[in-house]
């Protein structure tokens, strides 16, 4: 082969702190824009050379199968990989709300005086922001889905003219 054990090593060690990194920050919930592409990207090379390195290695790996404590260990964790992957299957209740969606909806399918209430935005501006820059028809009891609905726009873009409204005083 052309990658020597300690090239290979290398290489390997590298890709696991950038997955390990960018996996932690993803998991803490810190969305740069480049993190989840490079997740996913060194991620995939890190499993070509996860494949290289155990072919160069193979004598050696394959005699790590002879002990049981090996196979107990692999045994037990795909026990527990696939806990993960049929506990939700078996329980879809348990599968957690996404609360930044269930914000989302909420505001969306809110009558506009509340959604004013919510962001502190002046609700009479709000409203003549609707109508006088882009000819929307409003009602105060409508909600966001509502009124793109009945004026043929999307819901995004009614968020997008609701919250540029000047903040209530």
């Amino acid at each position: 082969m052309i990658f020597s054990r300690n090239i290979l090593s290398a290489i390997l060690a590298s890709f696991f702190i950038f997955v390990a990194i960018t996996g932690v920050l993803m998991f803490v919930g810190i969305r740069l824009a480049f993190v989840e592409p490079l997740h996913i990207w060194l991620g995939l090379a890190f499993i070509v050379v996860s494949g290289l390195h155990l072919m160069k290695n193979w004598k050696t790996f394959s005699s790590y199968f002879a002990k049981k404590t090996t196979v107990l260990s692999m045994v037990s964790v795909g026990i527990i990989a696939s806990l993960f992957i049929v506990v939700p299957m078996l329980l879809p209740h348990s599968s957690e709300v996404n609360p930044k969606q269930k914000i989302f909806t909420t505001v969306m399918n809110a009558p506009l005086s509340e959604v004013a209430r919510f962001f502190n935005l002046d609700e009479e501006m709000m409203m003549k922001q609707l109508q006088d820059g882009s000819g929307i028809e409003t009602i105060q009891k409508q909600s966001i889905a509502q009124i793109a609905q009945s004026n043929h726009k999307k819901s995004d873009e009614i968020l997008q003219l609701v919250l540029n409204a000047p903040s209530a005083q």
